[in-house]
């Protein structure tokens, strides 16, 4: 297997920003579903890591954009919109049909976004996985998730202090 490396230059991410900056309006739902039905594809067909990887990263956007508890920063909504309008064109920089290369630009992209929009999507993940453990992925709002992040917090809290006690006294 050949490996190809890549260089990218200000411009060809300016020229993705600026994609970006254009296209990010009101997310619509038909956007969502074509981008999941893609992404369902790719993730079957792709052998590509990478490719794989900054899919997956995408589906989990979609997921934030999808989940009807989450509220997505406005600035961080016009980013993965965009994102998906690129990623469901067929006319993009690099048609998607050739092999090896032709999910390059979406993972451009994909991968510009996920810098964007990466501490929102660490607090989503973190809100999902409180979901999944207090809530069994059942009703869970954003308040029960702020009142299980401070009990964590304390409860943290309290055993750091105990754990420092425990070392004072040589136990």
């Amino acid at each position: 297997m050949a490996t190809v490396s890549i260089d990218i230059d200000d411009q060809v991410k300016a020229h993705f920003n600026k994609f970006i900056e254009e296209h990010g309006t009101n997310i619509d739902s038909a956007d969502v579903k074509e981008a999941l039905e893609k992404v369902k594809e790719v993730r079957n067909t792709c052998e590509d890591g990478y490719v794989v990887d900054q899919v997956g990263c995408l589906q989990m956007m979609l997921s934030m954009v999808e989940d009807k508890t989450w509220v997505i920063s406005d600035s961080n909504k016009e980013k993965i919109n965009a994102t998906i309008k690129y990623f469901i064109d067929d006319n993009d920089v690099i048609p998607d049909h050739i092999p090896g290369v032709g999910y390059l630009d979406d993972c451009i992209v994909i991968d510009g976004t996920m810098d964007a929009v990466e501490d929102e999507m660490l607090e989503y993940k973190d809100f999902c996985r409180a979901r999944l453990v207090y809530a069994k992925n059942g009703p869970f709002s954003l308040e029960d998730w702020q009142g299980i992040k401070d009990q964590e917090a304390v409860s943290r809290a309290r055993n750091r202090r105990f754990k420092k006690a425990r070392r004072s006294r040589g136990w």
